[in-house]
């Protein structure tokens, strides 16, 4: 399975950029992840969400989320047009899930957006497939961080990620290069 998450960056960094991450990892597996990331977040908190974290915070969690077992993906599009964000996030999402099918995921969990968002989501889903752009058999759900702390690891990748784009590679250093980064240009 993949927990997917987005985080964008436009501050501190050439161009503006849309990021979108993935954790694969065996279902089963998981439980001990879940479990960890519980104990660090902060009291109060639904989920944990890397801009709300201080720095001690966040070298904390990453040594959580480094420490896990799976893989960690991020596509990284850059000259991102901001009146444009959902054009970057399905360039984004079409390539994730593509190198997701390559490494046979079976099903993908998307954080929950807004209704009308989940559903345009679901919809370029459905192109997708129409234009065998990404494998048939791979299933797409809509989940909800609050109840899924899956979740959480993509959004601290992605932030470390995105730190690392501004020059502060302290956090995505911790993971010793277990992130994958994949570039693409946006037309």
């Amino acid at each position: 399975h993949a927990w997917v998450d987005e985080s964008m960056r436009q501050h501190a960094v050439p161009d503006p950029m849309y990021l979108l991450g993935a954790v694969v990892s065996e279902p089963a597996r998981c439980s001990g992840t879940r479990h960890q990331l519980r104990t660090v977040l902060p009291k109060g908190a639904p989920k944990l969400h890397w801009h709300e974290l201080s720095p001690r915070k966040k070298t904390e969690v990453t040594a959580v989320v480094a420490s896990a077992e799976g893989e960690h993906l991020v596509v990284v599009a850059t000259a991102l047009n901001l009146r444009k964000q959902e054009r970057a996030r399905a360039e984004c999402l079409k390539r994730l899930l593509w190198e997701l099918g390559q490494r046979h995921v079976s099903l993908v969990h998307l954080e929950s957006r807004t209704p009308s968002l989940n559903r345009r989501d679901m919809d370029l889903i459905l192109r997708l497939r129409g234009q065998r752009a990404i494998p048939a058999g791979i299933r797409v759900e809509i989940e909800l961080p609050s109840i899924e702390p899956m979740l959480w690891v993509p959004d601290q990748v992605l932030g470390a990620v995105g730190d690392a784009e501004t020059g502060d590679r302290r956090w995505l250093d911790q993971f010793q290069g277990a992130v994958q980064i994949i570039r693409i240009v946006l037309q």
